[in-house]
C-alpha cells in the first residue's frame, strides 16, 4: 500500500510540474518600472502598443507595466517626455524574454512552454528602470530660442559695456 501512495504523491507531483509555467511561477504578470528623464522632473505620458495612455505624471516615477499585450505578443510601450506641452523626448520600450521561461525545458514541459507562460505574460520582463534622454537644446532654452542681435557699442549700459572682452 505504501508503495501505491508513494507512486500517487510521485505522479501528482510530476503531472503539477507539467501543467506549470516555471517564469509564472517565479514572476508576475507586471512588474515596477523605475521611469526618469534626464533632466528630471518634467511631464511624462506612457502610452501602450493600442495607443491608450497607461500612465501620465512627472519623473522621476514607479509605475506597473504590463508584460504582454496578447498571448506570445511582449507589451510594448511609448514613453513621451514634455516641458511645457512640447514633447522633448520619446523612448519605444519592449518587453524582452524572461529567462525563466527556459526553465520550462527542465521543469514546466510543453505545456509551460507554450500555454502557461505565453498566457500569464510571464514569459517576458520589462527593464527595471528606463531613463529617456531629451533634446537638452529644447530643454535649456524652452520655447524662446536665443538669438543673434548686432548692436552698437554706444546704446549699451556701463555694466554691458564692463563685459566686453577685446579681440
Amino acid at each position: 500500500m505504501r508503495s501505491f501512495n508513494s507512486i500517487a504523491v510521485s505522479a501528482l507531483l510530476a503531472g503539477s510540474l507539467f501543467l506549470s509555467g516555471c517564469a509564472t511561477i517565479v514572476s508576475s504578470r507586471q512588474k515596477p518600472t523605475a521611469i526618469d528623464s534626464s533632466p528630471s522632473k518634467l511631464a511624462y505620458k506612457i502610452v501602450d502598443g493600442n495607443g491608450a495612455v497607461v500612465s501620465e505624471g512627472r519623473t522621476p516615477t514607479t509605475v506597473t507595466l504590463q508584460r504582454s499585450s496578447a498571448y506570445f505578443k511582449p507589451g510594448t510601450y511609448t514613453i513621451q517626455i514634455s516641458q511645457r506641452g512640447k514633447v522633448v523626448g520619446t523612448q519605444t520600450v519592449s518587453a524582452g524574454i524572461n529567462g525563466w521561461y527556459f526553465g520550462n525545458i527542465l521543469l514546466g514541459g510543453l505545456i509551460g512552454m507554450v500555454i502557461v507562460d505565453p498566457l500569464s505574460g510571464a514569459m517576458y520582463r520589462m527593464p527595471e528602470s528606463i531613463t529617456v534622454a531629451t533634446n537638452q537644446t529644447s530643454v535649456a532654452l524652452g520655447d524662446q530660442p536665443k538669438a543673434l542681435q548686432i548692436v552698437d557699442i554706444s546704446t549699451l549700459t556701463s555694466a554691458q559695456r564692463s563685459k566686453l572682452v577685446r579681440i
